[in-house]
């Protein structure tokens, strides 16, 4: 209640109250303490009981406004007769904060003599009444009442702005949130980008090794075919040709292979379009299992581990989104061989890293398991893995948002994420997802 729409259903609220109960007056106003600014927030009315201004005036205003204060503080009841000269300046504040444009707006209708001003005590301020003549005490208890009255009305009111702040505020810390999120998971997303390229480079690298030397051998299987056609041996010709055709077909097997690769990554670094689509499980995790490990030996040469694979050809299809998934099963399976480096820089002798990866087919549903031997997951933090930005890795390796957002995807697609781990004997983690 301290702006000028506010002031409007202020004072001519506290008029009407004030002549339904017979109070003999002819201007009435609300001072608001605010001892935070130190300013009185001043409501006043017009001789006909209309809002004429919301101004502000300091606590330290000449005149008696010292006084109202002081009064209000004691809870004290404050009754003055102010002169002309006193509602001039007044009058004249009111002009040079805008609230008024001129100081007749306001002293009209003013008695000559001035009048005697009320001042009645609530909790957030002083409610005052104007009039020729001092009121008596029965007039006063009954404008007391009207007093205490509009207290607990505006304290209300001030709840309310103050739950109607609260909620916005919420509302753009909400929109903040989620943008920051948005943010997150794409640093996410892209930090897992930088780990496939080595991968990916290292496994493109197959494929165009086998179109290279395979068109290098075609080109001198056609000198030899082009010979034999000199020679008029046409058998011979069509078995070169026969070659040849063969080695094409590898070549066009090996370009597909690399296409397949560069889709996959192109795939994995755009924003997911959020449609499902039907997806091999058992070729995703068999894709995102080498990029990763390749892509660890690329960052690593003294990294090596096992891994090995039992898919279950019974899955086919499923309706997922590829993206998604793809970038759940390449946080696990890193995840996992981290766990047995880690592991194997402490035991340099007797032990061998493998991780393993394996698909159930259980009729209504999958699993997509990942499976290390290495340190395990201690218990005390089992708990905690799934909390954004909780992580064991030394500062620098890991956003602690991978298992986060691999928690969220997986909900999302309907399905479950769980882990079972023995200290110093490894970690499983399972994927549940709908069929």
């Amino acid at each position: 209640m301290r702006t000028v729409s506010d002031l409007d259903r202020i004072t001519p609220l506290i008029w009407n109250e004030l002549t339904i109960l017979n109070i003999p007056f002819i201007r009435c106003g609300v001072f608001i303490m605010d001892d935070v600014q130190q300013l009185i927030h001043t409501f006043l009315s017009t001789p006909d009981g209309k809002a004429i201004a919301a101004f502000h005036l300091p606590y330290d205003t000449p005149g008696n406004f010292t006084e109202v204060i002081t009064r209000w503080h004691n809870k004290q009841i404050y009754v003055d007769h102010w002169s002309e000269a006193e509602f001039i300046s007044i009058a004249e504040i009111l002009v040079k904060q805008g609230a008024i444009a001129t100081k007749e707006q306001y002293l009209n209708t003013l008695p000559g003599d001035g009048f005697y001003l009320h001042f009645l005590p609530f909790l957030q301020g002083m409610l005052y009444v104007g009039n020729t003549t001092q009121l008596g005490e029965q007039e006063i208890k009954l404008i007391q009442s009207v007093a205490d009255a509009f207290s607990t009305a505006y304290a209300r009111y001030e709840d309310f702005n103050k739950l109607e702040s609260a909620k916005q505020q919420i509302e753009k810390t909400l929109v903040d949130l989620k943008q920051t999120q948005a943010q997150l998971v794409q640093s996410e997303k892209m930090a897992s980008l930088g780990e496939l390229t080595a991968g990916i480079a290292h496994e493109i690298q197959n494929p165009l090794n086998f179109v290279n030397n395979f068109s290098e051998v075609s080109n001198e299987l056609v000198d030899e075919m082009n010979d034999e056609l000199d020679k008029g041996d046409i058998d011979e010709a069509k078995a070169i040709a026969e070659d040849i055709k063969q080695n094409l077909e590898k070549i066009n097997h090996h370009g597909k292979r690399a296409d397949a690769i560069v889709k996959g990554m192109l795939q994995h670094s755009r924003t997911s379009s959020g449609q499902k689509e039907l997806t091999e499980i058992n070729a995703l995790c068999d894709e995102y299992l080498r990029l990763s490990y390749h892509g660890l030996r690329a960052k690593d040469k003294n990294f090596n581990a096992d891994f090995k694979t039992d898919f279950d050809e019974s899955i086919g299809k499923t309706n997922i989104i590829p993206q998604d998934i793809g970038r759940v099963i390449f946080n696990l399976i890193n995840n996992a061989f981290y766990a047995v480096n880690e592991k194997r820089k402490l035991l340099t002798n007797n032990y061998q890293p493998i991780i393993k990866v394996k698909t159930r087919n259980l009729n209504h549903r999958i699993e997509i398991i990942v499976e290390d031997n290495g340190n395990g997951i201690p218990q005390n933090i089992v708990d905690k893995i799934f909390q954004p930005f909780f992580t064991t890795k030394p500062t620098g390796q890991g956003t602690g948002l991978g298992l986060s957002l691999s928690y969220d995807i997986i909900k999302a697609h309907g399905g479950e994420i769980k882990v079972e781990c023995k200290e110093r004997e490894g970690t499983e983690f399972i994927i549940v997802l709908p069929a």
